[in-house]
């Protein structure tokens, strides 16, 4: 568990595990890699500015943290659905889908 802890805290290692992530889940050339990296990126980014703002503010509420989450990466999927095929959208759903599955089955301790 060691990693998924660092993950979390370092950007780097969270933005190259979200791209390769994509990448494997959409089976994306390197020229989409290429388009999505800074609308992932750019996210990343803003989501680690609210996050600090929250923190700064004493307003680090878990709830409110997964309502931004879940709003954030609404506006990042349909910039990512702007660069990608048809095809590799609905697989970004069903790669979104997997994720929240996956994470609800952790929280469940399965």
């Amino acid at each position: 568990m060691g990693s998924g802890s660092a993950q979390q805290r370092d950007p780097g290692i969270r933005l190259r595990a979200e791209i390769e992530g994509l990448t494997n889940a959409l089976n994306l050339s390197q020229e989409d890699v290429a388009k999505i990296t800074p609308i992932v990126t750019e996210a990343q980014t803003k989501q680690i500015e609210a996050f600090s703002k929250m923190r700064e503010e004493g307003k680090l509420d878990r709830f409110q943290m997964h309502d931004e989450i879940t709003k954030m990466r609404a506006e990042t999927d349909k910039k990512l659905k702007e660069v990608l095929t048809p095809e590799q959208g609905a697989k970004l759903d069903a790669h979104r889908k997997k994720q929240a599955q996956d994470k609800a089955k952790k929280m469940q301790g399965q």
